[in-house]
Formats: C-alpha cells, sequence, structure tokens
C-alpha cells in the first residue's frame, strides 16, 4: 500500500481557515469600528442639535422675564392709575355732594328754625339755631330721618334763650351724612 501524507493538507486547511478567521475579525473589527463612528457622529448630531435647543429655550426664557417684568411694571402703573381715578371721582362726587347737602337742608327747614351755624365734619353736620318752639324743630328732624341725604338726627341741647323780645329756645343738632348716596351717585 501507498504511503499517503495528509499532513501538508491538512496544514494547508488549517492555515486557509485561520485566514478565514483573521479575514471575518478583521472585517468585524473595521465594522465595528465604522458603526462606532457613526454611532459617535449621530450622537454628537444629537448633543448639538439639544444643544440649540437649549440656547434657544434660555434666549426665550430671557425674552420672556424681561416681558414678565415689563407687564409687572404695567400692572402697578395700571393699579396706581386705578387709585388715583378713584381718588378724582371721589373729589368730583365730593364737590358736588356740598351743594346737594345744602340744598337739602334748605329744603328740611320747617319754619319758625333759623340757623346759626352749620359746620361739617368729615360726615357729619353740627347745626346750631333758634326755634320759637320746639314742634317746629322736631318736624325738622322728622325730616331729615326720611331725607335721603341725612340719617340720624340727633338733638344735643335745647336752652331757653333769655333777653328778646320772641321766645326762642337755642339748639345744638348734630346730623349725620347718608355716605351711601356718595356711593349711588358714582
Amino acid at each position: 500500500m501507498a504511503n499517503i501524507n495528509l499532513l501538508p493538507w491538512r496544514e494547508e486547511e488549517k492555515l486557509r481557515r485561520q485566514n478565514e478567521f483573521n479575514m471575518f475579525a478583521g472585517f468585524a473589527l473595521v465594522f465595528g469600528i465604522l458603526c462606532a463612528i457613526i454611532f459617535s457622529i449621530l450622537l454628537d448630531g444629537e448633543l448639538e442639535l439639544q444643544a440649540k435647543k437649549n440656547a434657544y429655550l434660555k434666549a426665550e426664557t430671557v425674552l420672556l422675564d424681561s416681558k414678565i417684568v415689563e407687564i409687572r411694571k404695567l400692572r402697578k402703573s395700571k393699579i396706581d392709575l386705578k387709585k388715583r381715578m378713584d381718588l378724582i371721582e371721589r373729589l368730583q362726587n365730593a364737590r358736588s355732594l356740598s351743594t346737594h347737602l345744602l340744598d337739602s337742608l334748605a329744603k328740611l327747614i320747617s319754619p319758625g328754625v333759623y340757623l346759626e351755624k352749620v359746620e361739617r365734619r368729615e360726615n357729619t353736620l353740627w347745626i346750631d339755631g333758634l326755634t320759637e318752639s320746639n314742634n317746629h324743630l322736631a318736624n325738622m328732624l322728622r325730616n331729615f330721618e326720611n331725607s335721603q341725604w341725612f340719617k340720624d338726627p340727633l338733638v344735643k341741647q335745647i336752652d331757653l334763650q333769655q333777653g328778646s323780645s320772641r321766645q326762642l329756645n337755642k339748639f345744638s343738632l348734630r346730623v349725620d351724612i347718608n355716605s351711601t348716596i356718595e356711593q349711588r351717585q358714582k
């Protein structure tokens, strides 16, 4: 029988497989490196895009913060202006209130009642005067109670006036001004 040596063929086969393995390993390494580079480039692009978005949001936030400050200033000036307008309106109403009070007072005085002094302190009228009889004063008090401009009349003092030809009683009266009238005028 002939002697066949298979060793070189096995060696060649082993070498061929080793070369194939090295080639596939090289391709896998190159493919892995390419994938890592592509992944890194994509990730860098995403990070750069997110950084641009963040920068845009920060710029918009600064812009909105400045607008918020401006809005707060406008609201404060609006409130101040409203307060001024309300004050002017109250002053306008108070200006005509004195006229209405004096006009109403003239209509409420009963015959036989004479006023000597009328003084206003905030929402109260202090009236000093003379009356021919207490009935005339009582009629005037009823008129005050029925008036829309006055409320809560209160006689502080009634004295007999001495030394005049007619018998007159001196009186002192306090009447509150109806504050709801001022609100209705607005």
